[in-house]
């Protein structure tokens, strides 16, 4: 049988793709199975991923369950607080017992506002309470005050004659206060108890001075109480500019000097001395001066603070109090120069009374009183003798000269007459000094003009130790009272000048 030629040549040409083709289709088979068994483990993790997925859920809402019940247990503070009750009381106790210090710091913050509490609601209580307390202390500091104010009776009579004691009561006299009054005022015991420097705002302790010697183990939370007590008046009050200087506790008081960065608070009993307050002021200025950024930093970290306990301590030492020493005898040179300055003061007391004596004695003769002429000046109204005319004119006798009236001498009597009358109704005088004029008989009343020396005056009327007088004047006559004292009359006041009222 003979192949088809065709086939024959197919077979040539496409032998070499034939075996290309057949090693394909071995390779897709190959990649057949593979994809085959690939699917299968899939398929297998598939299933294995569903039942781990199914697990999960469950371990999932096992979970949620918990931690619903534990916010439920926590939630329910009734319950937990009547389960840690008993816990809670033995550890407390415990802890008291075995660390007193470390109970005592951690509650101490707490502790101010426990007792302004317990006093708000109930202080008839803690009055009842304190009171034997408080009375038995009171007794005790009352006796120590005696005892302390008779001490420093004794100190100060024992020391009293000295000049700066002496200067101190001219001082005292000069300014209306009495020699027994600045005694008592200096006998008046002052202690300066305690000095805090603290931080403005967070009320934190800087630096704390006793002057016992011994720390507060509370001068922390005093500090802190401080603080709110100043803040609480000034939010109170509403006074941004203002801040509280001064608080009263019985028989102590604070004393508060305020800086930008803090303040110091001065624990004192009695009345501060002069200048008290001004050492204080100046104690924080300096304090700001050179520490301030460091003050202001500061948060509870102590290295971070300058050295201010010795300054603190050297404030506190300068009003420490000291007892009084006794008197040292005095020295020769001492004496000697306390010998001479009696002997000088003696001297001086000497000449002074001598002076005063003699002025004493030649003051009529150097200051004569004004004679009791009149003016040089001619007028009318004085005629040139001393008798009084029943005639209405004012016109001089036929007997008297015009020179009669101008003699050097002062006359021995009158000059002056008044208007006609049959009952005198004035009386002539001239002005011992410069004298005010008033209104009325009362050194209170209105003043009218001033009177110069040598005046003359006519005498209208007389109240008392006064007198009513009038003068001429460039306007005209004046009419005005004066005191006798001041007037040198030229015939005793006529009865009928004397009034009952001015």
């Amino acid at each position: 049988m003979t192949n088809n030629p065709l086939d024959s040549i197919r077979a040539i040409l496409l032998s070499p793709e034939q075996g290309r083709l057949r090693e394909l289709e071995l390779e897709l088979e190959a990649l057949q199975r593979q994809a085959e068994a690939r699917l299968a483990n899939l398929q297998a993790e598939l299933d294995r991923a569903r039942v781990a997925d199914g697990l999960a859920a469950e371990r999932l809402e096992a979970l949620q369950t918990e931690v619903d019940e534990l916010r439920r247990v926590v939630n329910d503070y009734e319950g937990l607080i009547q389960k840690l009750r008993p816990a809670i009381s033995e550890l407390l106790a415990h802890a008291i017992h075995n660390s007193r210090d470390e109970m005592a710091e951690a509650l101490g913050p707490v502790m101010g506002e426990a007792i302004r509490v317990q006093i708000r609601d109930s202080r008839q209580d803690m009055v009842e309470a304190l009171y034997p307390i408080i009375g038995e202390t009171v007794q005790k500091a009352i006796g120590e005050f005696t005892r302390e104010f008779q001490r420093n009776i004794d100190a100060r009579l024992k020391s009293a004659f000295r000049p700066a004691n002496a200067l101190d009561a001219v001082e005292a006299r000069l300014h209306g206060v009495s020699t027994a009054e600045l005694t008592l005022r200096d006998a008046i015991p002052f202690t300066l108890n305690e000095l805090f420097v603290i931080q403005h705002g967070s009320g934190l302790l800087l630096a704390h001075y006793s002057q016992s010697g011994q720390s507060a183990s509370d001068s922390d939370l005093i500090s802190g109480m401080l603080t709110a007590i100043r803040d609480f008046v000034r939010d109170s009050f509403g006074k941004e500019q203002t801040e509280l200087e001064e608080v009263d506790y019985g028989e102590q008081n604070i004393l508060l000097e305020h800086g930008r960065a803090a303040y110091v608070a001065a624990v004192i009993t009695g009345v501060e001395p002069l200048g008290f307050r001004a050492r204080l002021r100046r104690f924080i200025s300096d304090l700001h001066v050179k520490h301030e950024a460091q003050l202001r930093a500061y948060n509870g970290d102590p290295a971070s603070l300058p050295a201010l306990q010795p300054k603190l301590v050297r404030l506190g030492e300068e009003f420490a109090p000291s007892a009084p020493s006794a008197p040292k005898p005095l020295s020769r040179a001492q004496r000697n120069v306390l010998v001479v300055g009696m002997a000088g003061l003696l001297l001086c007391m000497g000449l002074t009374l001598f002076y005063g004596y003699f002025t004493f004695k030649l003051w009529p003769v150097a200051f004569q009183p004004p004679s009791a002429t009149p003016t040089i000046t001619l007028t009318p109204t004085h005629p040139p003798t001393a008798t009084f005319t029943s005639t209405a004119t004012h016109t001089p006798t036929s007997t008297a000269t015009p020179t009669a009236t101008f003699t050097p001498t002062p006359p021995n009597t009158p000059t002056a007459s008044l208007p006609p009358s049959h009952t005198p109704t004035s009386l002539a005088a001239v002005a011992f000094g410069n004298v005010w004029a008033r209104e009325a008989p009362d050194f209170e009343a209105p003043q009218v003009v001033a009177i110069a020396i040598d005046t003359p005056l006519t005498v209208r009327a007389a109240f008392g130790e006064w007198v009513q007088v009038e003068w001429q004047t460039p306007e005209g006559a004046r009419l005005g009272w004066v005191p006798v004292r001041w007037v040198t009359f030229q015939a005793p006041v006529p009865p009928a000048l004397i009034t009952p009222t001015p």
